[in-house]
């Protein structure tokens, strides 16, 4: 792109502006990111690796990593003969991760865009819970279809199913806030999207269709139980839904807010039933035959 006097611009697309956008959230998240008490990623993270199966020797590739839910299960399977990079773009969460993994060397934690794997071969690329963050699913999944080695297998999660009867409290809270910036999508509610993350079918259609062979999807229904009002408040600020409460305070909304939905968190409270689930899927799949 050129400006009016010839010169290449140097304006980031919007494309990478959603992506720091994104970035900056769970940057701000990731020093309660996984920390509140409940066991959600580890969960998804222990199932993808287990579907991916990283073995002794073998080189390992963490795209979006965040605190390592996934990449350091993967350390240890690969032992210290194998490798791991595991890329982030949110900074806090780079520095959390690497602390955590001092006693495993061979994990190398490293800046990096999902979108842009780096020069394989790798006989693993996983991805937890990251894919519908990125603007260019497509370029991204040929780009990771080239990087996987021979027998290669690239696995990543992704939501199904929910629970809905939160819904109302979500839209409580999406209506009081100003509309969140025109690119957003997949942060801070899980639209149907007509997309790959549609459903299974389509899902598996995409992989094929990027070069992909033999996608299988696993499904674990994750439940989560909240000791108290605020601790789900706190597991709200701890995740991507992060981003519609940093809105809504940027404008002084907070505080109503949670008069607004605070009653039915209480009464959810009282009653036993302050309680979410989700499906997490896990597809894998494997590179081309013969690359």
């Amino acid at each position: 792109m050129s400006d009016p006097t010839g010169q290449e611009s140097q304006l980031p697309s919007e494309q990478e502006r959603e992506k720091a956008r994104v970035a900056g959230v769970f940057d701000r998240a990731s020093a309660t990111y996984d920390q509140v008490g409940i066991d959600f990623f580890g969960t998804a993270g222990a199932e993808l690796v287990r579907r991916t199966a990283p073995r002794p020797g073998e080189a390992v590739l963490e795209l979006g990593s965040g605190r390592g839910a996934s990449a350091l299960p993967a350390a240890r399977a690969v032992g210290p003969s194998g490798r791991v990079v595991a890329t982030d773009l949110a900074p806090g969460m780079l520095a959390a991760l690497d602390a955590l993994a001092a006693d495993l060397p061979w994990l190398e934690v490293r800046a990096g865009d999902a979108e842009r794997p780096p020069p394989g071969p790798w006989d693993v690329v996983q991805a937890g819970l990251v894919l519908f963050f990125l603007p260019d699913l497509d370029g991204t999944l040929d780009r990771v279809r080239d990087v996987l080695g021979p027998a290669g297998r690239f696995g990543f999660t992704w939501f199904g199913e929910s629970d809905d009867s939160w819904d109302d409290v979500t839209q409580r809270l999406q209506a009081l806030a100003p509309a969140p910036p025109a690119s957003a999508h997949g942060i801070e509610d899980k639209e149907d999207d007509p997309g790959p993350f549609s459903s299974l079918d389509a899902m598996h259609a995409a992989l094929v269709d990027h070069g992909f062979t033999d996608p299988t999807t696993s499904t674990i229904r994750i439940r989560v139980e909240f000791v108290d009002v605020e601790h789900w408040w706190a597991w709200i600020w701890s995740a991507g839904l992060r981003a519609l409460l940093e809105r809504l305070e940027s404008h002084g909304l907070l505080d109503r807010a949670r008069t607004e939905v605070d009653p039915e968190l209480e009464r959810r409270a009282a009653d036993g039933t302050l309680t979410w689930w989700t499906d997490v899927r896990c597809t894998v799949a494997r590179g081309p035959a013969g690359s």
